[in-house]
């Protein structure tokens, strides 16, 4: 079984960021074992993950938390078909330091910030998280500076930093919300809701719309149309990073007839136009390739 060593040298270079798409091969093929830590998310189309010999399924929006001591590889789910995912690794130090400062507390200290927990976790179910269209829109927000070719530590340990934020909050988030209110936020990220404004989240939660703010006020302090507009952006920016689809083609997608209106929202979410957010989509490296072309 090969070993892959990236030979990582503090402060500089400790980590890598690249995409791979895997097709459809004998997943035996590509198994293997490292020196590192890794973060991956699945990007697109649906495939396997063979880790200490237990098959997963990899879907879009799935992250997963990759231990030096785990043994695993990828391969598409179908003949024909392939997968495409996001990686992170990274020198296992910058985990440890993490670690020290952030999750060394006592095993029933605060929630998600045990010992136990995350890649202190020997059970690698326990180390694979569905994220939601927002969290992973998120994620590729974080690693623009990996992707355009950082590997100094102080972007690595942003980068792990950020990630493990993300897992920290949505987990107490859930805990949070009352059960409609997150069915409702996570519906109404489909794109078909869009059209029908704060009216169709209140419809999702079958509660007045009267209650739906004041429940989104008090317990994600945003407004109705914070939470819409979140969700419409989100889509927005997946589009633009994957598609080569007319802007305006989108904004109508997004419910948003006044393009300007668009634009607007979206700089005000992303910080950019959706014009140089797609620019900076296509500029970033080409996919490697595993197992074909």
């Amino acid at each position: 079984m090969p070993c892959i060593d990236y030979s990582f040298r503090f402060p500089y270079d400790v980590c890598r960021f690249a995409r791979w798409r895997y097709s459809f091969i004998d997943i035996d093929r590509s198994i293997h074992t490292h020196a590192f830590h890794e973060v991956f998310w699945g990007e697109e189309g649906e495939g396997v993950h063979v880790i200490n010999g237990d098959r997963r399924r990899l879907l879009p929006g799935v992250l997963v938390l990759i231990r030096r001591e785990d043994s695993h590889g990828f391969s598409a789910a179908r003949e024909g078909e392939h997968v495409r995912f996001s990686n992170f690794a990274f020198a296992s130090e910058l985990w440890e330091r993490l670690h020290r400062r952030h999750f060394a507390g006592s095993r029933t200290g605060e929630a998600g910030r045990s010992e136990e927990r995350w890649f202190s976790e020997k059970d690698h179910r326990k180390r694979e998280f569905l994220l939601d269209a927002a969290q992973v829109e998120r994620l590729r927000a974080m690693a623009h500076d990996l992707d355009a070719g950082a590997r100094d530590a102080l972007s690595a340990e942003a980068f792990l930093s950020g990630v493990m934020a993300l897992l920290v909050n949505a987990q107490h988030s859930r805990q949070a919300l009352p059960e409609w209110l997150a069915v409702a936020c996570k519906r109404i990220q489909e794109p078909e809701h869009f059209r029908g404004g704060t009216a169709e989240l209140a419809r999702l939660a079958g509660r007045s719309p009267e209650h739906v703010a004041r429940e989104v006020q008090r317990l994600l302090k945003k407004t109705p149309t914070d939470v819409l507009n979140e969700a419409r952006m989100t889509y927005a920016a997946h589009e633009l990073n994957t598609t080569s689809r007319e802007i305006i083609d989108i904004a109508a997608d997004c419910g948003l007839e006044n393009l300007g209106h668009f634009y607007k929202i979206f700089r005000r979410r992303f910080g950019v136009t959706p014009h140089r957010y797609r620019k900076h989509a296509y500029a970033t490296p080409e996919l490697r390739l595993a197992g074909g072309r």
